[in-house]
């Protein structure tokens, strides 16, 4: 109840940072009184707060938590118990929705309000995905599959990544795209593809 009544906040509150660029994951989960409004540019800036870029030494995990691209997104896989796969060796690929990925679902913010663990669980396990695949690796896949990569998540759910116009988009069997923005970020365990949008089951 505990983790569910710190979604509410977040929801309710919205996005904050402290002040240290060296925050670990339990203060990087405490909500704050940003508003839902924030601007956000995902190679940029949130606030004020530079990207801090990724190290390839560092777990998933632990470059989500440093990255300053990723409150709401850390503080769900915290809440429904994917941080530890997610330190696991995999290795993994995510399709990490940034920050303002999250102001866009009004899905998301349901599950969020009306405490719905579960469901939000398949959500964030739809973005999870074994084994590790480049932009270049998901492009031949494309080529292979006639024009669609089809890829199966932890949580055995389809998920597919397309190209147009030079953009690799990741999309659910719903057709909600997410557009691949900050790709191949490497980590210890896997890869991070940022993208813009939250994909649903």
């Amino acid at each position: 109840m505990k983790t569910i009544f710190l979604f509410i906040l977040v929801t309710s509150a919205g996005l904050a940072y402290g002040q240290q660029h060296d925050q670990r994951a339990n203060q990087m989960a405490k909500p704050g009184p940003r508003s839902m409004k924030a601007t956000y540019d995902t190679t940029g800036q949130l606030g004020g707060r530079k990207r801090v870029p990724m190290d390839a030494k560092k777990d998933i995990v632990q470059n989500i938590n440093n990255s300053h691209l990723f409150y709401m997104f850390m503080s769900a896989i915290r809440g429904v118990g994917l941080v530890q796969t997610l330190q696991g060796p995999g290795p993994y690929t995510v399709f990490a929705p940034s920050d303002s990925a999250f102001y866009g679902s009004t899905h998301v913010s349901k599950l969020l309000e009306e405490n719905q663990a579960v469901d939000l669980r398949k959500v964030m396990s739809l973005h999870i995905v074994p084994g590790k695949f480049t932009t270049q690796q998901l492009r031949q896949a494309i080529a292979k599959g006639n024009g669609v990569a089809r890829l199966k998540t932890i949580s055995d759910e389809i998920v597919m990544v397309v190209e147009k116009n030079n953009q690799l988009i990741f999309t659910d069997k719903k057709g909600t795209q997410a557009i691949i923005n900050l790709p191949d970020q490497m980590q210890k365990n896997g890869i991070i593809h940022v993208v813009n949008a939250v994909l649903l089951p």
